[in-house]
Formats: structure tokens, sequence, C-alpha cells
């Protein structure tokens, strides 16, 4: 058996890294810290297929789809917690699936994600169609149980997007939009690929920020898809109200209370004196989308 490193190993060494071992600890964090700083580069250098992939997605809902994100290992976990986090009532098109299942064991989704066949299954058991969208997450491009579920979609006709460092791999030739920010090697090699799972999540924030601006959960720079929930979230709308229409607390507070707690609704109700109902119905005919509504009140000149 050679004891030379394999081309893979030299090739995820960092050159510039290899006396990391020797530094003082500020020294080490500011070399960590300034490689680091080639993530947010390998991310803007993918801007142009991220919006292809938010006007993708948008089309797919818009029309009654789904998108649907799959992942394995740490992809897999990400895809689950962006899908929990992009609206608080959970009542969205937004699906995630990880390899072996959010509750299955460490030992159990490492099995499943080398389950090619299981990739496919998992989308056919939630009736995956042409009319959804499939987003991809694999650092490396080769995960089969993530290829399995592609497959299963590219048969389908359905549109594919995937997020990869990997863009000549087999799971980005079955792709429609190929996002692969490059991140370079890790600082040191054997620790997985934290700068690749960090450029992922960054991209997905853009990507759940971006939905949901075009599907109407922001007004302005606010996010007006907050429900009251809980103490804390009924507090959250008080304040988003308030910033958005400039109104006082007690003002906020009876709008929120004559709409049943309904933020776009008390916005639209305070902005344009409209009674509830009535800014109600106009959101319903405008699909939600509070600026929309308001610039439906204009006349037109």
């Amino acid at each position: 058996m050679s004891s030379k490193p394999t081309a893979s190993m030299m090739e995820r060494r960092h050159p510039e890294t290899t006396h990391i071992d020797t530094l003082a600890t500020l020294d080490m964090l500011a070399m960590l810290d300034k490689d680091n700083k080639q993530i947010v580069d390998a991310v803007a250098a993918c801007l142009p297929e991220i919006a292809r992939l938010i006007d993708n997605a948008t089309a797919a809902l818009s029309r009654g789809g789904r998108l649907v994100i799959v992942g394995a290992g740490a992809s897999g976990r990400a895809a689950v917690q962006t899908v929990n986090e992009f609206a608080p009532e959970g009542k969205h098109a937004l699906v995630a699936l990880i390899a072996g299942g959010a509750a299955a064991a460490l030992q159990e989704m490492e099995t499943a994600a080398n389950n090619y066949d299981l990739g496919a299954f998992e989308l056919q058991a939630i009736q995956f169609s042409n009319q959804d969208m499939l987003l991809a997450l694999t650092v490396s491009g080769k995960t089969p149980w993530v290829w399995g579920a592609m497959r299963h979609a590219w048969s389908l006709g359905a549109p594919i997007a995937v997020v990869t460092q990997e863009a000549d791999s087999e799971a980005a030739q079955l792709a429609d939009i190929i996002i692969a920010p490059q991140t370079g090697p890790e600082a040191v090699a054997g620790f997985g690929n934290p700068k690749a799972q960090i450029a992922q999540r960054q991209i997905l924030n853009m990507l759940t920020t971006g939905l949901a601006i075009r599907e109407g959960r922001v007004y302005e720079n606010l996010r007006v898809d907050l429900q009251a929930s809980t103490p804390r979230w009924a507090e959250r709308q008080i304040a988003i109200v308030m910033a958005a229409t400039a109104c006082s607390r007690s003002e906020a507070k009876a709008a929120l209370t004559s709409c049943n707690q309904h933020c776009r609704t008390a916005i639209l109700m305070i902005i344009s004196g409209l009674d509830a109902w009535q800014a109600r119905e106009l959101l319903a005919e405008n699909n939600g989308h509070l600026r929309i509504a308001l610039r439906a009140m204009q006349p037109v000149a």
C-alpha cells in the first residue's frame, strides 16, 4: 500500500495554511478569518443563478406547486431548518426531505444517504410531480440518495436546481440551475466542508428571503406575515405595525384586535382608512400583497 497522500487529499489541502499549527491563537484566528472571506465572494459570483432559482421557485409556487428541498447529513439538516423557519404558521409550499428522516439516528442517516432508490421513493411518497420544483443540496454532487431524488424529478420533467461545489458532478448534470460556489479548500483538511456549508446556508437564506418578498410576506423591509401565536410574537406584531405606519402603540393594538391579529390587514387599515372587512377583501383581491393593494387604491391619473 502506498504511503503517499491521495490526489483528492492533495487537492483539499490549503496551500496557505500548512503552518497553521505553529501559530499563536490570535494569528491562527486571523488566518481563519481571512480564509472565510472567500465565502462571500464565492456566493456573490453565483447571484445570477440564485436569482434564477428564486424566480423559478416563485413560478412553481404561483401555479400551486411546491419547492422540495432535499439533502443528506448536514445538507439535509440545513434543508429542514430552512423550511421550518420560512413562515411562522407552517402553512406554506416548502417541503424539506433529509436522508433517513429528521428523527433518524446518525448511522441510519448515513445508511440512507448511500441508498439511491430511497431518494426516489421519498419523492414518490409525497406525490412529487412536474408542477413542483426540486432543490438538491449536495456539496460533493455524489450523494446517491440525493442523486436518486434528482433522477426521479428529472424523469417527471420537473424543474431542478442544485447547490454543490462540483459543477461537473453527476448530480449537476441533472439540474436546470447549477449553483456552485467555489469556496476553495478548507483551512484544515479532514473536518468536513464548513466553508461549503456556510455558503450553502447563505444561499438558502437568500432563497427564503426572496420567496418571502415575492409572496407578499414583506412590506418595505418589514416581515408582515407574523402571527400572534405567543405573547412575544404579539408584541412583535405591534412593533411591525407601528414601524410600517408610524402610528402609536394604542392605534396598532386597536387595528390588530379589530382584524383578528392579521398584521397585513392592520397595516392596510391604518394607512388607507378602510375598515377590517374592506382591507381584508382588498388584500385577497391582490393575493395578499400589501404594496400592490395600496397601489390599487390610488386613482389613475
